[in-house]
């Protein structure tokens, strides 16, 4: 499969570099600013620094991330996914493509994973609390301390509010977990043992955007051994898309782990 250019792929370079020079939050900030397409003298001047500065290991991670996001609907191997110095992690939105996101940065236990297009996807022991790059982005999760995934409780009630650009901020969510028992997942053409998890999303009616389908459920399977989660399927609000997220590095560790066993 031919491998396309990632466009304005020297400016994320830039941007991926000043997060190991300064730090995270500086790179947050520069991201909103780079989507938004504001402060660009700023972003500029910066920027410039960045290349200098930024190291051969620090290079060598951009490249593995900038040639597993080049192709969509992306179909990886094994032995790809092996090969790769970034976590990668599978993900089919809707009825789009599926692609491949990289995981760029971990802070405070927030998982920030970007796309080929810098959409940025950020996610709390594998719930997702933040989005950039989406039609309605989803800013901000509170509560994250009872997050069940984080309390190791999953037959549990998790209340917390959401803010959503451009539809309502402080909506109150109500959910309630519970463990659905065992299964089998494919992932990498292996089959892994694994847990089901349910999460029953309950949201407020929002006048006027949305006046019904505010009950769902999302969906997570963890690692019936490690506990570690190797895919979920969320819904952030009652109109957004599907995601469906599945975990390869993880799975392609454990397959690795457990033919080594044998």
């Amino acid at each position: 499969m031919r491998k396309r250019p990632l466009a304005v792929s020297g400016f994320f370079y830039a941007v991926f570099c000043l997060a190991w020079k300064v730090n995270l939050f500086v790179l947050s900030h520069l991201q909103f600013a780079f989507y938004q397409r504001r402060s660009v003298l700023f972003l500029i001047v910066i920027l410039a620094g960045g290349f200098t500065g930024c190291s051969s290991t620090n290079k060598a991670y951009y490249d593995t991330i900038q040639l597993a996001l080049a192709d969509n609907d992306v179909s990886l191997s094994l032995a790809e996914v092996q090969a790769s110095k970034a976590d990668l992690m599978q993900v089919t939105r809707g009825q789009r493509d599926t692609v491949v996101l990289a995981l760029a940065f971990i802070e405070s236990e927030l998982y920030k994973w970007v796309s080929a297009d810098h959409a940025l996807l950020v996610a709390h022991h594998g719930v997702v609390t933040e989005t950039q790059g989406l039609e309605h982005d989803l800013l901000y999760v509170s509560e994250l301390e009872a997050n069940p995934f984080k309390t190791n409780q999953f037959f549990a009630q998790w209340n917390y509010r959401v803010d959503i650009l451009g539809l309502g901020y402080g909506l109150p969510v109500q959910t309630q977990w519970r463990v659905d028992g065992e299964q089998t997942l494919n992932v990498l053409e292996h089959e892994l043992a694994v847990i089901h998890v349910v999460q029953d999303v309950t949201f407020p009616r929002t006048s006027p955007f949305w006046e019904s389908g505010l009950s769902w459920q999302n969906e997570y399977w963890i690692d019936s051994n490690t506990k570690q989660l190797l895919r979920s399927t969320q819904k952030l609000f009652p109109d957004s898309e599907w995601l469906d997220m599945v975990y390869l590095s993880r799975a392609a560790r454990l397959i690795a782990s457990s033919e080594g066993e044998e």
